[in-house]
């Protein structure tokens, strides 16, 4: 009997196995697929934007080359056609003609405001169309000289989709109404222009500091007119890092990064240190899902000879040039194809045509530097002063072809 109810306790039944409905295997299958389909539009978004960012369609201002003209205070169009061979002899020289140096005392924030506030002026851009006047945008700039040159970002004063007539204001300290501002030049590259007021007044200036000295850690001031509505707003930071290299369009651009707030409207203003000089032109910001205080700024450092080109040339001069735009192919990326670096565009009558290249030539060497990617073109480019040769060879139809390509001059094309 004991054995009996042993064996009865040792037997367990199995639970009948549950079935699922055909429906719900098709709900679920759908419920996977949207998830998967999700996520790989969310990856290939992801990495679509990281590309832009790196090739400085977000973000950072985009440095394409574009012809541009700039209307003049007075509404007219003024295009930089001149060559260099052209060009007058420099006569404005930002050390004689600006506070390069200050006496290097530390200050505080509310010392460093009073200081450079009252050369930090709010900037905007007015549309005429059909005798109507129409505000287009607006941000910061700030006086260089006591005779009126502001400096601020090309991307403020320079709109590609504003009326043919527009013209810029600025409101000055101490003036009860804004006054025009004149368009001297600008640099789509670096995303720097300059400005020139007439005014008998002397007019506050600011300090220019020494962008090569910054380090990592130290305090960054921002003044700015954010929002196009708030002027004299003033946040504070750090340095994030001195000096960031990124490939805009072409060109290496250092920049700096801050953690200071920037807002719509900071566009041109100054970064400042905490000597009250300014070391940097607030550029822009990147604003994801996934970042937070990502702020950017042109070292002062390499503003410097493009703002003195632009007041004494009302461009900049003896900037290296091919005239070819390349692209990279990796490769297998087409059948039959082998990677490598392609010419996919050639400006014309520029360096590129002249010395015989053809649409979809595939650069071997530059000057003697075997060319795996598009940088190693743009830093053989670099390296060389304009007018200067060197020999590029490439592959046509399977056969090496060597071509003398003599270095343009940005400014002529």
């Amino acid at each position: 009997m004991e054995n009996e109810n042993i064996n009865q306790t040792n037997i367990r039944q199995e639970p009948p196995k549950r079935k699922l409905n055909p429906q719900n295997y098709r709900m679920i299958i759908t419920v996977l697929s949207v998830l998967l389909l999700a996520s790989i539009l969310f990856s290939g978004f992801q990495s679509y934007y990281i590309f832009r960012l790196n090739t400085g369609s977000e973000g950072i201002m985009s440095y394409t080359r574009t012809a541009v003209t700039v209307p003049t205070a007075a509404g007219s169009l003024s295009d930089f056609t001149n060559t260099a061979a052209e060009l007058p002899d420099p006569w404005f020289s930002l050390e004689e003609a600006t506070t390069i140096a200050s006496d290097k005392n530390r200050m505080t924030v509310v010392d460093i405001f009073n200081s450079v506030s009252p050369a930090t002026v709010p900037l905007t851009v007015i549309g005429v169309d059909d005798g109507k006047e129409t505000k287009l945008g607006s941000g910061t700039g700030f006086i260089i000289t006591e005779d009126g040159y502001i400096v601020t970002n090309q991307h403020v004063v320079v709109l590609a989709d504003a009326p043919s007539t527009y013209y810029v204001t600025v409101e000055l300290p101490d003036e009860p109404a804004p006054v025009r501002a004149e368009i001297v030049g600008s640099d789509v590259q670096t995303d720097i222009a300059v400005l020139k007021v007439d005014t008998d007044k002397k007019l506050p200036c600011v300090t220019l500091g020494d962008s090569d000295n910054l380090r990592a850690g130290e305090l960054a001031v921002v003044i700015g007119n954010s929002m196009g509505k708030l002027d004299d707003t003033v946040t504070t930071g750090v340095i994030s890092a001195p000096s960031r290299e990124l490939n805009r369009s072409g060109y290496y651009v250092d920049i700096i990064q801050t953690d200071a707030a920037i807002n719509p409207g900071n566009s041109g203003g100054p970064l400042i240190n905490s000597y009250g000089e300014v070391v940097g032109i607030v550029n822009a910001k990147i604003v994801t899902d996934q970042s937070e205080n990502l702020g950017f700024a042109i070292p002062i450092n390499s503003a410097k000879p493009i703002i003195e080109d632009l007041i004494n040339y009302g461009k900049v001069v003896g900037r290296a040039f091919l005239g070819i735009s390349v692209k990279f192919v990796p490769a297998d990326s087409y059948y039959g194809e082998s990677g490598g670096v392609y010419v996919a565009e050639i400006i014309p009558n520029g360096p590129g045509e002249q010395a015989g290249f053809a649409l979809g030539d595939k650069i071997l060497t530059m000057d003697g530097v075997e060319i795996k990617e598009s940088g190693d073109i743009i830093k053989v480019r670099d390296a060389h002063e304009v007018g200067e040769d060197i020999i590029v060879v490439v592959l046509r139809n399977d056969k090496e072809v060597t071509l003398t390509l003599t270095i343009g001059d940005s400014a002529d094309y």
